[in-house]
């Protein structure tokens, strides 16, 4: 194949049109089998469409370039994404015996390492990858998640400080930093993020699952007037009545008149005229459900769950 054809197929590759990239790579593999860069492009572009000889060509690559960390990567990436993770994780090891300093390869044999059920070592290589990256590396990120998965709020507490700080205006980075906050006790830490929120989501009802936030961490503090005074301002934009349960409870548990602000029967007066009103662990559960429906949104602006490694 010309090397003007080995552009096309790349250039067709790149550009998402893995039918093409593979059909006219494959048409060249016929006269050049061990072309490596026809085989990438066949797997690359096959690993797409689902093709049963994707992983196969891309292995095939790094027989023929054992020495490129590159073509380890992308047959880790490939084998990691059939759930082949045993796989995956061998050939991870071969990428970083090229190169012990390979971020990269530290990073996805951590993934694989932790979904394998390797937590410890998956944290010990990620730890590792993220001194060696600067800003936000796709280390430093994950590791907030996985400390939470295996039970240390507060190492992900001090390593969603360090992500938020690099991206200050990332609503899923300042959430972490806040539900964490929250989790480990820092109340004053926890409102001062959530109050970062505020400043910067998209909508007011993304504002009022910030305000959702902040109503939790005074119910946590035992402050259920200040709680009232935020479920007011969420109540004021909140355009979809999640804020309306939460209201009424709070009004029960302070004994505040909703209209005159003076102290009355508000249990007696709600049950007379709305129904019972929801009680306090229904009050917090909704509060929490609104600060996943913030990570939610949130997630899907970016393009992706910042869970998905973990499967």
């Amino acid at each position: 194949m010309s090397p003007g054809g080995v552009d096309d197929a790349r250039a067709q590759l790149e550009a998402g049109d893995f039918a093409r990239a593979r059909e006219t790579a494959g048409a060249a593999l016929a006269s050049a089998p061990d072309d490596p860069d026809l085989l990438r492009v066949a797997g690359l572009a096959g690993l797409e469409l689902g093709a049963d000889d994707a992983v196969d060509q891309l292995r095939r690559v790094t027989e023929l370039r054992p020495d490129q960390t590159w073509a380890w990567h992308e047959l880790g990436d490939a084998l990691a994404t059939e759930g082949r993770t045993e796989e995956a994780t061998e050939v991870f090891r071969k990428a970083l015996d090229l190169n012990p300093d390979d971020e990269v390869a530290m990073t996805h044999l951590g993934h694989t390492a932790f979904q394998g059920g390797q937590g410890n070592e998956g944290v010990k290589l990620l730890e590792q990858a993220a001194r060696r990256i600067s800003g936000n590396s796709t280390a430093a990120i994950s590791l907030v998640e996985m400390y939470r998965s295996l039970g240390q709020p507060e190492e992900a507490l001090s390593q969603a400080v360090k992500v938020a700080e690099a991206d200050p205006g990332d609503r899923l980075y300042q959430l972490d930093v806040a539900e964490l906050s929250l989790e480990t006790g820092r109340l004053d830490e926890a409102t001062a993020a959530f109050d970062r929120l505020r400043e910067i989501v998209e909508s007011e009802e993304e504002e009022v699952c910030a305000l959702h936030g902040m109503i939790l961490v005074e119910l946590e503090r035992g402050d259920a007037s200040r709680a009232l005074e935020l479920a007011r301002d969420a109540v004021a934009i909140d355009s979809v009545g999640r804020t309306t349960g939460v209201i009424a409870h709070l009004e029960v548990e302070t004994g505040s008149d909703p209209t005159a602000g003076e102290p009355r029967d508000a249990s007696a007066a709600h049950i007379a005229g709305q129904g019972v009103p929801p009680t306090r662990q229904e009050v917090e559960d909704a509060l929490r459900g609104s600060l996943r429906v913030l990570r939610r949104s949130s997630a899907e602006d970016r393009g992706s769950l910042g869970e998905d490694f973990l499967g």
